[in-house]
């Protein structure tokens, strides 16, 4: 097998990585988000929620090495962000997962290549 050969093994191999992280990714999300919008937007978690920054008001006068700001949502968080910001998350996930995967996969193909030239020297 000649180089050309190797180079297309190799992006072969790479592309179906690459296409097998993005569903990964993706299906995690959609995941994430259908969990937090079926259980974050229940009574009791925004109860909990409630309960848990009447928590911190009542700490607001009480002498602490750190101070907790009372959050401004009356809704959890997560379920703020899976909702309103979905597109957001999804776009930063996408990108970031696949410059990790793209520069590991270049680190990768440059070790095995420089193993194959040493040998073949």
């Amino acid at each position: 097998m000649g180089a050309t050969g190797k180079v297309r093994v190799w992006l072969w191999l790479w592309a179906v990585g690459y296409v097998a992280l993005l569903v990964a990714v993706v299906w995690w999300l959609f995941a994430a988000r259908d969990w937090a919008q079926a259980e974050l937007s229940k009574p009791e978690s925004t109860a909990a929620w409630e309960a848990w920054r009447e928590d911190v008001k009542a700490d607001q006068n009480r002498p602490a090495p750190v101070q907790r700001r009372v959050p401004k949502s009356i809704e959890p968080p997560a379920l703020v962000l899976t909702r309103d910001y979905f597109g957001v998350s999804l776009t930063g996930a996408v990108l970031f997962s696949s410059l990790l995967y793209w520069v590991i996969a270049w680190f990768v193909t440059g070790i095995f290549s420089s193993r194959q030239d040493a040998a073949a020297s």
